[in-house]
């Protein structure tokens, strides 16, 4: 079941940004933007495809009560005394109204007011909104819409356009776009790990599945910066080249986009250890890491890092590994980059849980 609902919020989280990301591109000039090749009947399979896929949580926290009430009733009080459930009903409407905008040519306006409101229906479904109503409805809400917005733009250019001849007039305005998502990407991001982990047990949260995701989250943003470095700074210095061709660049930083939703949606499968040492005492330590660590674990107090020889050896290769995509921009392909990323987060992870003392 939980493998079910994380391919189905993976999926939510494509499709979200397709759809933010032709909504926006809507309000750009056609001379300043790639020719995108996506029908609307793609986009009304996008909506369609988000209304199914939102249904995820909702049959999780269903699964959850039915086994104590019984189906009929769990799926009664979800959906009209949970958050969660009411949202997916408010998503279900706003899908049938944005779907009638598209296919009556409605402004791009609407589409982009119908677009907020569905945003900010994700952020009501959080569970940080649960905790805390409008600064998780806001913080969640402005991170989901700074993510999808980035990414959405980079997947229409990079996998439903070929017009490369207005690469650069994009990059002009996409770059200090980009990076003022960034921005409000991680202030929103640190307000949301406050909300689910304290940053003083950081550290020790990742002796936990959620702990665990999220620093593979943390680990796989780091290569997803540098290739947006790449793309918006380095490849824009040589693309006078005739042969330049920025499409597989791009496309390779979405694999890193695509591995950070990937963690995201394990993560919304658990529990936030807003104690860890509490929920370590009472759900146990996450398996995997008592088996690397060779030893079990009971508790979180006295959990830190020390570097040692392996450790060491682990992070100096995950260093190396960045510097080799950097440096590898004109000599290796793109495939070859996101190797070599994929790497990096392997090493980095293992370089620091090698480091933890128990």
């Amino acid at each position: 079941m939980s493998f079910l609902i994380a391919v189905t919020e993976l999926i939510n989280y494509i499709l979200y940004s397709v759809l933010s990301g032709y909504v926006a591109l809507q309000f750009v000039s056609g001379d300043r933007k790639p020719t995108s090749k996506v029908s609307k009947k793609y986009i009304l399979l996008t909506l369609l495809g988000i209304y199914v896929c939102s249904l995820g949580p909702v049959a999780q926290v269903i699964s959850y009560f039915s086994e104590s009430v019984g189906f009929t009733l769990a799926t009664y009080s979800v959906l009209t005394d949970f958050q969660v459930g009411r949202a997916w009903i408010i998503t279900g409407f706003l899908s049938v109204f944005f779907w009638i905008t598209i296919l009556l040519k409605g402004s791009k306006y609407i589409q982009a007011i119908l677009l907020l409101l569905m945003v900010l229906t994700v952020g009501y479904g959080s569970h940080i909104a649960s905790l805390s109503f409008l600064g998780g409805l806001f913080a969640h809400s402005t991170h989901f819409l700074a993510v999808t917005l980035w990414t959405g733009i980079l997947i229409h250019v990079a996998w439903f356009s070929n017009d490369m001849q207005k690469w650069s007039r994009f990059l002009r305005w996409f770059t200090p776009f980009a990076i003022f998502c960034l921005i409000i990407i991680f202030g929103s991001g640190i307000s949301l790990m406050i909300y689910a982990v304290e940053p003083k047990y950081y550290i020790s949260s990742w002796i936990l599945p959620y702990g665990q995701m999220l620093l593979l989250k943390h680990i796989s943003i780091i290569p997803l910066l540098l290739f947006a470095f790449i793309n918006g700074a380095l490849l824009k210095k040589i693309q006078m080249a005739s042969i330049y061709n920025p499409r597989p660049w791009v496309k390779a930083e979405g694999i890193f986009i695509l591995i950070a939703y990937y963690f995201t949606s394990i993560m919304g499968t658990l529990s936030p250890p807003h104690e860890v040492d509490f929920t370590v005492k009472s759900e146990g330590a996450s398996e995997w890491v008592e088996w690397l660590l060779g030893k079990e674990i009971l508790t979180s107090l006295g959990i830190g890092l020390r570097g040692n020889s392996n450790s060491m050896i682990l992070l100096v290769m995950a260093l190396l590994f960045l510097v080799m995509i950097y440096a590898s921009v004109k000599q290796v392909k793109p495939l070859a980059a996101v190797f070599l990323g994929i790497s990096f987060i392997f090493t980095m992870y293992f370089g620091l849980m090698f480091s933890l003392t128990v």
